[in-house]
């Protein structure tokens, strides 16, 4: 009797362990100790956040979707923590809630942190059970990616010389720029700012006609991940004469040569002009092309104006000192500057024919345009007064010139 009572025992004991066991695995099996997310984002900058929906375990609009990776929950539904009506931003991060329903067989765990909640194309910000049943989510969605909008207007500030301004655009700024300095189609100077105005003047060392243009970059290495750089934006003109360039002080890209020396281009001394380099020399007794435009200096450095002659050759240089080319009146009488790049290159046009605009002058051993009746070599010819172009197959008065101009006795 004894041994039959034992093995009822034995039995019933193991029996109890065995659905100890069971029961002890089927709970461990409901715990849900981690979390996946997957978020699909199209959204796009200028647009506003999309409402959402519930669709078979997920949330979705057209620009957006976030859905789970396991049956064991579902998203149950989502909301957004960002404002709905504030106009998408390049770089910007909306924020939702997302709340996850357990299965049947499951429940959430007390706590959940970034070590034990992954989101898919996102960030974990926080979670908070709100009971067994459901997990609350608080998501960061990517950065929406795109390009960054243009500044919305580039000029040129009124009684400030050279001080450059933009209007930063409304939406999709990044906060930063980047602005080149011309001068006609030469970059003269590059600048990266946070600021909407940069003083370009110190770079203005050179007469001439200045512009700049303006776009709006990234302002960071993570920006560059998601934005792109703006189109560019251009400024209006801006005309700079000889006697208001800059001395240079103030620019940060200045070369110091091996003598220290810190002026470089234009420099305004003693009421000449000077052109340095950055060892401190200057330029001398000879002709120098700047920003396409000649000009001569003499032994001492100085900027030559008016009338010169070197070499043989005679040559007008304007009150800028630019080496004058083309037509040009002195004392009530007309000479011509040769135009055409060669050995003569600006010299006055002397003992020589010259084809101008179809027509055809004449000027003297002093270069004076000859009117009238005047001889060249053996032959005589005719040139309209006040014009100066040669007359061809015609009368005057009573005397013929043929097609070459020459009078015919």
């Amino acid at each position: 009797m004894m041994k039959k009572r034992k093995w009822i025992w034995t039995t019933a004991l193991a029996a109890i362990l065995m659905s100890v066991s069971i029961m002890t695995a089927a709970a461990a099996d409901r715990v849900i100790t981690s979390v996946t997310i997957r978020v699909n984002s199209k959204l796009e900058p200028g647009s506003t956040l999309p409402d959402i929906g519930l669709d078979s375990g997920s949330v979705e609009s057209g620009e957006i979707s976030v859905s789970s990776s396991t049956n064991r929950y579902t998203v149950d539904r989502a909301e957004w923590v960002t404002s709905t009506s504030r106009t998408i931003e390049v770089g910007d991060r909306p924020e939702m809630k997302v709340w996850l329903r357990a299965g049947s067989e499951d429940y959430f765990k007390g706590t959940y942190r970034s070590s034990n909640v992954s989101v898919k194309s996102g960030d974990f910000v926080s979670a908070k059970r709100e009971d067994s049943d459901t997990l609350m989510v608080r998501i960061r969605v990517q950065a929406v990616k795109g390009d960054f909008a243009p500044p919305e207007d580039a000029y040129w500030k009124d009684n400030a010389r050279g001080m450059a301004r933009w209007e930063k655009p409304e939406d999709g700024d990044s906060g930063k720029y980047e602005v080149v300095l011309r001068r006609g189609s030469a970059k003269v100077h590059t600048v990266e700012t946070t600021g909407t105005s940069y003083n370009f003047y110190p770079y203005m060392t050179t007469a001439g006609t200045y512009s700049f243009r303006v776009r709006t970059i990234a302002k960071t290495s993570a920006d560059e991940n998601y934005g792109k750089s703006s189109d560019w934006i251009e400024s209006d003109e801006l005309y700079i004469a000889k006697e208001d360039v800059s001395d240079g002080s103030g620019r940060t890209d200045v070369t110091v040569g091996p003598t220290g020396n810190t002026l470089v281009g234009w420099q305004y001394q003693d009421n000449e002009w000077y052109y340095y380099y950055p060892d401190g020399t200057c330029q001398r007794d000879s002709w120098l092309n700047v920003n396409d435009r000649w000009y001569l200096f003499q032994a001492d450095g100085k900027m030559l104006k008016g009338w010169q002659n070197r070499d043989g050759k005679t040559y007008f240089l304007s009150d800028n000192g630019d080496m004058h080319m083309g037509w040009i009146q002195a004392e009530g009488r007309w000479y011509y500057m040769n135009p055409i790049p060669g050995d003569y290159f600006g010299a006055m046009v002397k003992n020589q024919w010259a084809e101008v605009n179809g027509k055809t002058y004449y000027f003297n051993q002093d270069g004076i345009m000859v009117e009238g009746w005047y001889q060249v070599g053996e032959d005589w010819y005719y040139f309209y007064p006040g014009d100066g172009n040669k007359a061809v197959n015609t009368w005057i008065d009573t005397f013929y010139v043929d097609e070459n101009g020459i009078w015919r006795k």
